[in-house]
């Protein structure tokens, strides 16, 4: 799981992107991509250190 913000950026864009395709790159549709890639990444975090799989300093 990315640790810095340059990371991070990157998971998110990529997911947005892959969201983006699933939904056949429907128009105006940019800003809900990027919100949902943001929140997928944030639970994919929550379940990590819920698990026990990040550390936290």
């Amino acid at each position: 799981m990315p640790q810095n913000h340059t990371q991070k950026q990157k998971w998110i864009s990529d997911a947005a992107y892959f969201n983006a395709l699933n939904r056949e790159f429907k128009p105006d549709m940019e800003i809900k991509d990027w919100i949902e890639a943001e929140h997928q990444y944030h639970e994919l975090i929550k379940k990590r250190v819920k698990s026990g799989l990040v550390r936290i300093i």
